[in-house]
């Protein structure tokens, strides 16, 4: 582990690229409800930033998720309008190489531009940086007419390998959307279909038949594309857990060696947290009462390779190990000064801060401390204000300070 104080550095947030801190802003467009994104390389080392190819505008029209974390692209999309043609346009993802500093266009294609502020938005996962997953999400109204929601979907499947493009017509995957991919390994990734129903209480707006199937499914890359190319409308995917209408999946995320999700029952408002292991196939769960909105659900992480739950109760915060089903770790916030806060849970410390008490010939002092984990060691105190915190694959911790 190392640790690297940035200070006076607040507001600096992103992803940790080659020393760098990858920043973005929006900003209002000229067209109507569409943002521009700006890109920002912010150097750690001597807190500069610079922009990414400023001469060309991106737009904000949906989410581009790169799903691989050893990619050396950033990816972003630019809308060229048409002079012809009214409200037309033509879209175009662009990727940056961030050490050649080079661009290219891997992909454009022609669409009403408008109707991604109002009902059509973009959604791109970035398998790898040969394949993408390209989704248009279709604003709905529901039965009732009372919610519209985007529950249509088309999906088509680039390979840049050899500018390859293919519709996904398998209705696992097309019927019911994508709403998240995880790449697990070079040659496998994670992909999550279905659409939550905790979000918006949209449990309570939807009829039974306009519920989407949500599924969490593992699927070969390579073999992803070969079927494509033979035409195979059936996707493989190894299924390991689904849930329809009194059940829903909010989120999947992996940490270390775990695929953590959870499942929550929408009649009972009852969570059952799981822990999958990515090497056995084990799964260690267990169940959160009165769940009714996104901020109820638990709080599982992967500490030291350990799945636990972190439970906040009055002065207290404790952590359930779901392997040992004890608490291993406690901390008694009354033993700490008043406005002591648990800001951050890393791979393998927690990060807190606060003020120091006053004494008699002492002013209070903002502080921020690391302890260990299960250890409760200290492992770093600092005198400073904390902003934010952000954690590398290789554990290389960066402490920002306001």
């Amino acid at each position: 582990m190392e640790i690297k104080i940035l200070k006076n550095a607040s507001g600096i947030f992103g992803t940790i690229l080659n020393g760098h801190v990858l920043e973005k802003s929006e900003q209002p467009s000229d067209m109507e409800g569409i943002n521009t994104i700006s890109y920002y390389m912010h150097n750690i080392d001597d807190n500069i930033s610079e922009e990414l190819v400023p001469l060309i505008k991106k737009y904000h029209i949906g989410k581009i998720k790169n799903c691989s974390s050893s990619s050396n692209y950033i990816y972003f999309t630019n809308v060229f309008n048409n002079e012809n043609e009214e409200n037309r346009g033509t879209v175009s993802i662009i990727r940056y190489n961030i050490s050649e500093q080079t661009m290219e266009s891997i992909y454009s294609f022609d669409d009403n531009i408008p109707d991604y502020a109002t009902k059509m938005r973009l959604n791109v996962y970035v398998i790898n940086d040969m394949y993408l997953f390209l989704q248009k999400d279709y604003l709905v109204k529901n039965l009732k007419n009372t919610y519209a929601g985007f529950f249509k979907f088309k999906i088509k499947f680039l390979n840049l390998r050899d500018k390859s493009v293919y519709d996904i017509t398998d209705d696992k995957i097309i019927k019911y959307g994508i709403s998240d991919i995880l790449q697990i390994s070079e040659t496998q990734c994670v992909i999550k279909t279905g659409f939550c129903l905790l979000n918006d209480n949209i449990y309570n707006e939807l009829e039974q038949e306009e519920a989407s199937l949500e599924s969490i499914s593992f699927i070969n890359i390579g073999q992803l594309a070969s079927d494509l190319v033979i035409a195979q409308d059936n996707i493989v995917l190894d299924t390991i857990e689904q849930a329809f209408y009194t059940k829903t999946i909010p989120y999947i995320k992996k940490q270390d060696n775990y695929l953590v999700y959870t499942c929550v029952d929408n009649e009972n408002k009852q969570e059952e947290v799981k822990f999958y292991h990515l090497e056995t196939g084990e799964i260690k769960s267990c169940i959160n009462q009165d769940v009714i909105k996104m901020t109820d659900l638990a709080q599982p992480y992967v500490i030291a390779g350990e799945p636990y739950i972190c439970v906040t109760k009055d002065n207290d915060i404790s952590f359930l190990n779901l392997n040992s089903g004890k608490v291993d770790v406690n901390f008694d916030m009354t033993s700490f000064s008043e406005d002591t806060k648990l800001q951050k849970i890393l791979k393998s410390s927690l990060l807190f801060s606060g003020t120091t008490q006053k004494k008699l010939f002492k002013k209070s002092r903002p502080f921020i401390d690391l302890y260990s984990f299960p250890g409760k060691e200290i492992l770093f105190h600092e005198t400073g204000e904390y902003d934010d915190c952000i954690e590398t694959e290789d554990e290389t911790i960066y402490i920002i300070e306001k």
